[in-house]
């Protein structure tokens, strides 16, 4: 203490607020503040604070399991205007079973605008065209004009089989999908951030009552 002041030796993490030397802080990529070893993650190269690490995780699960069908469907639009596939092959692009309704009812199917798997092809350019239930096989119909609320659907028996370009594409929208994050990893996540916080509110609690 010099002329009544407080110099404070080294830099203060940006979330637990302890004071280290500068050669023990680590930048976070994500919102470029310093953070201790115990505040920081590292991950793929990347050094994410607790703060960024549980903001991101949530940010990058998907809003519908039927995404994966929709990334499918826009590069298909390329090459094609007409695709055949099995319920089978579906389920292997979206990472999740269909629903039991898929399989008995034909409405289920049914070119209706605000239902997820609907909006699904819609909101990309495509529309069922034919349900076969027998087959369990569906075939979309890709559009050329903007599209309205409801498209009559055909069910009929014959469909084509899927062609060599699409299987190609089918695996690599498997191959881009990622791992759902766990619940027991956010949750771990989330508990260590609120201990670090809980800390923090202590010492300064501590500070005010001498």
């Amino acid at each position: 203490m010099a002329g009544g002041k407080i110099f404070v030796v080294g830099n203060i993490c940006a979330l637990c607020e302890e004071t280290y030397p500068r050669s023990a802080l680590y930048t976070c990529d994500k919102c470029g503040k310093i953070y201790c070893g115990n505040c920081i993650l590292f991950e793929d190269g990347e050094k994410i604070c607790l703060k960024c690490a549980v903001k991101g995780l949530f940010n990058h699960v998907p809003k519908s399991k039927y995404a994966y069908l929709s990334m499918l469907l826009a590069k298909a639009s390329k090459f094609r205007s007409k695709i055949t596939m099995s319920f089978a092959e579906i389920e292997d692009v979206i990472g999740d079973k269909l629903p039991a309704s898929a399989y008995k009812y034909k409405h289920w199917w049914s070119n209706i605008r605000n239902r997820a798997p609907s909006e699904s092809w819609l909101t990309v350019g495509w529309r069922v065209e034919e349900v076969n239930l027998e087959e369990k096989k569906i075939t979309f119909l890709r559009e050329e004009k903007p599209y309205g609320e409801k498209t009559e659907i055909k069910c009929g028996r014959r469909s084509r089989k899927p062609s060599s370009e699409f299987k190609a594409l089918a695996l690599k929208a498997k191959v881009r999908r990622k791992t759902p994050i766990s619940k027991t990893k956010i949750s771990m996540l989330q508990a260590r951030l609120k201990n670090i916080e809980r800390a923090r509110r202590v010492r300064k609690h501590r500070g005010r009552n001498p």
